[in-house]
C-alpha cells in the first residue's frame, strides 16, 4: 500500500507514540519503587550489624510503599551524585535527609514535609571555637561532600579562610574529626546528637553556638526529592506521608529511633 508524503508523517509520528507509550504507561503503572539513599548518617539512614540498610527514613521509605502497595528497591548512592542520577533515572526519588532550599527547588520538586532539624557546629569539649568564620580561620571543618552544609560552607566560611574539608558520607567525618585531623564538623542537629555525640565514638565533643540560620541551608525542613515533572510521584508520596502521620505509622517509626524529647517533625 502507498502512503502519501502527507499520511505517511501521520503514520511516522503515530508509530513512534505506540513504541514510547510502553515506557510512559511502565512509569506509571510500576509496582516497583525505587528510592536513592546515602548511608552513614544514623540514625536516619545507616547500615545495621546485620549489613543491612536501616534507619529512620528506610522504614518510613519501606512503609510507604507498603501504603502505596509499590515493592521498595534502595539504590545505595552518596549526596554529591544523587540529583545526576535521579536525572538519569537510576531511581525515582530521594530519600536520604536532603535539606529544602531554594537552589535546591530549581532542581527538584519536593515532597511535603518529612522532618525538621536545624543545622550545627561540633568541636571538642571545652573548646573555645564557635561558629564563627573569623574565628574559624586557618581551622579544617568538616563536611559531607554535596550537602547543603557543603554549600553553606564554602560559600560563607571558605572565602574568609575556613578550611572546609570535603568527604564522601558523614561517618568519614567522624572519623578524622577523633582523629584530630579536624578542629570541627558541620552536620544535621539530631543526627550529631544521636549519631554521635550521644555514642561512645563522640565522647569528649559537644555542639558549639546555636543552630545556624541561612538561606542556603534552609529552613532545616528535609522532604523526598523526585524529578521536577514527576508531579503524579509527588502526589502519591504526600498522600502516603499524610496517611502515615494520621493513623499513627509515622510516629511509631520515629518512637524506635528518637527518644520522646526528641520531636522529629519540630
Amino acid at each position: 500500500m502507498k502512503i502519501l508524503p502527507h499520511k505517511k508523517i501521520a503514520f511516522c509520528l503515530l508509530a513512534f507514540l505506540f513504541s514510547i507509550s510502553p515506557l510512559f504507561s511502565h512509569a506509571a503503572s510500576s509496582d516497583t519503587l525505587r528510592f536513592g539513599t546515602a548511608l552513614g548518617y544514623a540514625p536516619f539512614e545507616y547500615r545495621g550489624s546485620d549489613g543491612n540498610m536501616t534507619g529512620f527514613e528506610i522504614d518510613l521509605g519501606n512503609a510507604i510503599c507498603d501504603h502505596l502497595k509499590k515493592r521498595c528497591e534502595w539504590i545505595e548512592t552518596e549526596i554529591a551524585t544523587m540529583v545526576p542520577a535521579l536525572k538519569a533515572r537510576k531511581y525515582d526519588a530521594i530519600l536520604a535527609s536532603i535539606g529544602v532550599t531554594e537552589a535546591r527547588k530549581k532542581l527538584l520538586l519536593f515532597t511535603d514535609k518529612v522532618h525538621g532539624g536545624g543545622t550545627r557546629l561540633i568541636v571538642k569539649e571545652n573548646s573555645e571555637l564557635q561558629p564563627d568564620p573569623a574565628q574559624l580561620a586557618g581551622k579544617r571543618i568538616g563536611v559531607e561532600q554535596g550537602s547543603s552544609v557543603e554549600n553553606f560552607a564554602r560559600q560563607r566560611w571558605a572565602p574568609q579562610g575556613v578550611i572546609v574539608v570535603s568527604y564522601g558520607n558523614q561517618d568519614l567525618v567522624y572519623n578524622d574529626l577523633i582523629a584530630g585531623r579536624l578542629d570541627g564538623m558541620l552536620t544535621g542537629e539530631v543526627q550529631g546528637q544521636l549519631g554521635f555525640l550521644s555514642t561512645e565514638k563522640g565522647k569528649g565533643f559537644a555542639f558549639s553556638g546555636e543552630k545556624l540560620q541561612d538561606p542556603l541551608i534552609g529552613t532545616g525542613v528535609s522532604a523526598i526529592a523526585v524529578d521536577k515533572e514527576n508531579t503524579q510521584l509527588a502526589g502519591e508520596l504526600n498522600s502516603a506521608i499524610a496517611a502515615l502521620r494520621a493513623d499513627g505509622t509515622y510516629q511509631k517509626i520515629a518512637a524506635k529511633y528518637f527518644p520522646p524529647s526528641i520531636d522529629i517533625y519540630q
